[in-house]
């Protein structure tokens, strides 16, 4: 059974030498919405009762980019031996290989039907807000993240998620 530090290690090595959008080590982007996604998931089971395994929720946010940003795959998570559901949520949060909009990504995510990765999404997007995260010409993003932010946590009341 693999471990947050499992997760952690199979993502700082995936990502190593990776920058994300605001020029800061990829790392410290996974590792902050692991830390968002584990007190919503904390929150979802504890507060709300619902059947969510906050430890499985924090692997997934730590590996939520590895398949969309580095050459690893859904079969080198299996293989590292990460659980059935938190390689189901990792892929569901993978951008597919056909181009889409940001919007139908949300919409696709959230007909999946699975608190997990929504809890996990909604952690990514409302980092994504940070507004050190969003390139001056890309102003259009904070609109984009804040709608999608939205749209994930009304999916996520409508599973009975109470959090914000």
């Amino acid at each position: 059974m693999s471990t947050i530090f499992d997760a952690h290690t199979f993502a700082l090595t995936a990502h190593a030498g990776q920058l994300d959008k605001g020029g800061e080590p990829c790392m410290r982007h996974l590792e902050r919405v692991a830390n968002a996604a584990l007190a919503r998931a904390g929150h979802a089971r504890l507060v709300d009762g619902l059947d969510v395994d906050p430890m499985e929720i924090m692997q997934a946010a730590l590996l939520h980019d590895v398949l969309e940003d580095t050459p690893r795959t859904a079969s080198d998570l299996r293989a590292a031996g990460f659980a059935p559901a938190i390689v189901r949520t990792v892929t569901l949060l993978t951008k597919p290989a056909a181009r889409i909009a940001y919007s139908e990504r949300i919409t696709a995510l959230i007909e999946a039907d699975d608190l997990a990765a929504i809890l996990v999404k909604m952690s990514d997007t409302e980092d994504n807000l940070v507004p050190a995260r969003i390139p001056p010409a890309a102003s259009f993003l904070k609109e984009r993240y804040a709608t999608a932010f939205a749209r994930l946590r009304e999916a996520a009341a409508a599973k009975g998620y109470t959090g914000r």
